[in-house]
């Protein structure tokens, strides 16, 4: 987070932290009744 707040992030760097911020969104919405967990993005760093 701190090398794309600072500019300094690569775009491989931006790429995975949306995605992990996407993967977060969607683990939040997980219904605890009946989940269904999203899958993990993939670790590319």
């Amino acid at each position: 987070q701190d090398a794309v707040d600072l500019d300094e992030a690569t775009d491989k760097e931006k790429a995975s932290l949306l995605a992990w911020r996407k993967y977060r969104v969607q683990v939040n919405r997980v219904d605890t009744l009946k989940p269904v967990w999203p899958e993990k993005p993939a670790s590319s760093l």
